[in-house]
């Protein structure tokens, strides 16, 4: 501990605590005290004015120093941001915080810290996906960052949609965040931390979906540039419309064989797949290892994981051949879109269309909006070809 003097002798400071002492006006000496962490170094924080030694906030005060972290210009207690340590409401926030995390020692809080900690020690958690657990936790590092103390049975849906609208800017993210969010509700009303899930009448930030379907252009690049352990992904996914994930797990068909089971990370669901003859030529020209799976990598063994084909699969899309892949955002999940698009177009029901991609009936109907608009337009065409005699301009008739 080091010692600095006080209006009332020798006062003993916790670490990288100081007081400075100022004239005012009249000749009047004011002494104050500030946490200054790593002060007089190149890596030296802000000063945080701080309670007077004396009174009864400051042993908290200290305790709240000693927790913080700093992120950028900011800090953080307990996983929670808090305003600018200049701000008036700085350590009212930063007392809530350590009270509640004070609580917490000492009882089962139902608060957004333990509901995100609860569902991420889940079995439900561990069953996702990896890639769904890696954008959950992110999601989970805002919701704790934003509101860690307070109660999940507490949120509005203005709230959650504000914290929804304030992440705008990277529409993804924000329906990411949306969509974890929900989830996370739902998991904990039957725990105890809520009574309903109030972000079912949230809305989605628009443009929320980075894919589009491959235009012709991209699969004639692809099909002239990519090496066939690239190229072969892609095709399964436009002829099965199953996700990357799920399609790199393919165990390869038996020659026989007239279908090729996929089973759902996701949803854990089995599907068998009819292998459409095309689609057949392009596995028979596929290198066969000494492997089980369908997709191999440049080696001629099994991808080990997801981010090790997808990391192939950026450098190739980082090459200059690729660029206006990248200007126009045609990304690998957009050959989902394909299929399902596909499907709709040749006459396939909801039904068999989701059977087949393994989606539901709802989102069939969303990947194939466009396909109903279009059906929709050519219908109307067809009547008005049909009809438009009865409605017809007279002066059209005479010209």
């Amino acid at each position: 501990m080091s010692k600095r003097s006080g209006k009332s002798g020798m006062v003993e400071l916790p670490p990288h605590v100081h007081r400075v002492r100022k004239t005012r006006g009249g000749g009047v000496d004011v002494v104050y005290t500030f946490y200054t962490r790593g002060r007089n170094t190149a890596a030296a924080w802000p000063s945080i004015r701080m309670p007077e030694p004396l009174t009864a906030d400051f042993a908290k005060a200290s305790a709240i120093c000693r927790d913080l972290e700093r992120i950028g210009e900011g800090f953080l207690l307990y996983g929670a941001e808090l305003p600018d340590h200049r701000a008036v409401d700085f350590w009212p926030n930063a007392f809530r915080f350590y009270d509640a995390n004070e609580r917490r020692k000492h009882s089962d809080a139902k608060d957004f810290t333990g509901l995100v900690e609860a569902f991420e020690a889940s079995e439900t958690f561990k069953a996702l996906a990896e890639s769904t657990q890696r954008g959950y936790r992110r999601s989970g590092v805002m919701v704790k960052a934003g509101w860690a103390f307070d109660m999940p049975a507490e949120l509005t849906t203005v709230d959650a949609q504000t914290a929804i609208d304030a992440l705008g800017d990277t529409p993804a993210t924000a329906n990411q965040f949306r969509a974890y969010l929900s989830r996370l509700m739902s998991w904990g009303i039957p725990r105890g931390y809520s009574t309903s899930n109030t972000i079912e009448h949230t809305e989605k930030v628009p443009g929320g979906e980075p894919w589009s379907p491959w235009p012709e252009w991209a699969f004639d690049t692809l099909l002239e540039h990519a090496p066939i352990h690239m190229l072969l992904p892609a095709l399964s996914a436009l002829f099965t419309g199953q996700r990357q994930g799920d399609i790199l797990l393919m165990k390869r068909p038996r020659e026989s064989g007239t279908t090729i089971e996929v089973r759902a990370q996701k949803t854990d669901n089995t599907v068998w797949i009819p292998i459409h003859s095309e689609y057949r030529k392009w596995i028979e020209k596929a290198p066969k290892g000494d492997a089980i799976q369908l997709h191999l990598g440049a080696r001629g063994l099994p991808f080990q994981s997801a981010d090790g084909f997808r990391a192939d699969w950026q450098r190739m899309m980082n090459g200059k051949t690729f660029t206006r892949f990248r200007q126009e955002r045609i990304v690998f999940h957009g050959l989902r879109k394909n299929a399902v698009i596909n499907l709709l177009e040749v006459g396939c029901t909801e039904a068999e269309v989701g059977s087949i991609a393994n989606m539901s009936e709802q989102m069939v109907r969303h990947y194939g909006r466009d396909v109903s608009l279009r059906a929709l337009a050519k219908n109307g065409m067809r009547r008005l070809e049909e009809r438009w005699a009865e409605v017809q301009p007279a002066a059209l008739k005479t010209k």
